[in-house]
């Protein structure tokens, strides 16, 4: 079996750890999402998006049966964008950041079929970010990355990420 891959994103700094942190509390009890960009192992910001799940679930409830309570959504035209914007200012896409209410910040087989639809990653290079959102605050992070068979850990942020209400 393939090692877990290094985290492409590294520490966290302040600020980016922050602003994470303030945009999961701000979403709660929704489930945030966002990207991460910077230099590979420096983050320098992230970018908050907002949640499609809603929105989709309004529409068609059949196909989208989940609520941003349990998933998120990222509008593509809206992040490709983004990282264009960031691309021209010399950063790089690192991560896909998105929070989990209540349950743990761990890869949901919901979280694999969106990230991996047929089984193939949509976007390998990334990490993919989940936070653990409480009530009370932020406990850690995590992020995952693809080993070339799946989703594996390869990093785990708690004292950097954690904040209470």
């Amino acid at each position: 079996m393939p090692t877990p891959p290094d985290s492409v994103v590294g520490s966290l700094p302040p600020a980016v750890a922050a602003a994470i942190q303030d945009h999961c509390l701000a979403c709660y009890p929704s489930e945030a999402c966002g990207i991460l960009v910077g230099q590979p192992g420096a983050p320098s910001r992230f970018l908050p998006m907002d949640n499609q799940a809603d929105r989709l679930h309004a529409m068609d409830p059949e196909e989208f049966p989940r609520t941003s309570r349990d998933f998120f959504a990222l509008n593509m035209a809206k992040v490709m964008k983004a990282v264009r914007e960031a691309e021209a200012a010399g950063e790089a896409w690192l991560a896909i950041v998105h929070s989990h209410i209540d349950c743990g910040a761990y890869f949901s087989s919901e979280d694999v079929r969106n990230a991996a639809p047929e089984g193939e990653p949509a976007f390998p290079d990334l990490d993919q970010i989940v936070v653990d959102v409480r009530a009370w605050g932020v406990v850690e992070a995590r992020s995952f990355r693809w080993n070339g068979q799946g989703f594996v850990p390869c990093r785990t942020w708690t004292a950097e990420i954690a904040k209470e209400r």
